[in-house]
């Protein structure tokens, strides 16, 4: 970003944050600040000791040792989702997965699993016991990044998302990317991109992401790093989404953009409209995250957070 058109990031830290932005999330909605981050949210060494557990229960693997077969099976290839009732894949991008390339989920998808609301609570319902089994009081990531929400919330409340008849989604989702695994420039949108109106959370005004860093991957002085373009979605957009020539737009249209560069146990927020990538770096070991999707709107009292 040039001076002259700043775009800037808020942190490091809540207080911080609260103090330039009164209300933070207003702010998010608004476009008025890229991303909210808070530096250091967990502890490096908890974030190491998560990632060793992972691989422990055989819920990630070690790229450095055989791979085995069912996470091969189980890998979700670059840019897939699916909308509405849909359960063929959609890809926002053209990109094929090449050997190696490939995303490891821990807990459940909407945009995976939402065309088929049955199979998306039974799902959830799994991942809330694997969660409880998985993390302590003391080492939860999950906690953490509900409590950073909260304390940006300006007097809302935070909930795991829900239905009206009590089905809970699940609370958030852990997400390993190996072999240089990238997402190309798109946006995520219940409403907009996987127009899931059999859902609660489809009556948000605003979707954002709360992403914690638990393990990033490096090539070099190179790491996986979030680009976030200051440009939202539009039907404008769309076409240059799909053909993948987004890049050329930008330029064309002098849309700028901050990469916002986080190191593990950083946590931040972004509006999800805004058009957002993480070119991939194909390091020795996974880019790791836990991550949720929120919903928010100015005249609602409750903020929704699932995965």
């Amino acid at each position: 970003m040039t001076e002259t058109n700043p775009w800037p990031i808020a942190g490091p830290d809540v207080a911080t944050i609260t103090a330039d932005h009164p209300q933070p999330l207003e702010a998010l909605a608004a476009g008025d600040v890229p991303a909210l981050v808070i530096r250091g949210a967990v502890s490096t060494q908890t974030c190491e000791q998560l990632v060793d557990r992972f691989v422990a229960e055989q819920l990630l693997y070690d790229p450095r040792k055989p791979i085995p077969d069912q996470f091969i099976e189980d890998a979700i290839p670059e840019g897939y989702y699916r909308e509405g009732r849909n359960k063929d894949a959609t890809f926002a991008w053209k990109a094929k997965t090449a050997t190696g390339r490939r995303r490891i989920d821990i807990g459940t998808s909407l945009g995976y699993r939402g065309s088929d609301p049955d199979d998306f609570f039974a799902h959830s319902r799994e991942t809330h016991e694997l969660f409880a089994k998985l993390f302590t009081t003391d080492d939860d990531p999950i906690r953490v990044l509900y409590h950073n929400l909260q304390q940006l919330a300006a007097g809302k409340h935070v909930l795991t998302a829900r239905e009206p008849d009590g089905r809970l989604y699940g609370p958030a989702i852990i997400r390993a990317h190996y072999g240089g695994y990238t997402y190309a420039p798109h946006f995520d949108s219940v409403r907009l991109r996987e127009k899931r109106e059999d859902f609660a959370v489809h009556s948000f005004e605003h979707q954002f992401a709360g992403v914690l860093v638990l393990q990033n991957t490096q090539l070099g002085d190179q790491t996986a790093q979030c680009v976030l373009h200051r440009c939202q979605w539009s039907p404008e957009v769309d076409p240059h989404l799909k053909e993948g020539s987004f890049h050329e737009y930008a330029e064309r249209e002098s849309i700028g953009n901050v990469q916002v560069v986080l190191q593990p146990g950083d946590l931040y927020f972004f509006n999800t409209r805004s058009i957002h990538e993480v070119p991939g770096i194909a390091g020795e070991l996974p880019r790791i995250v836990l991550a949720t999707f929120i919903g928010y709107s100015s005249d609602r009292d409750d903020i929704f957070v699932w995965s």
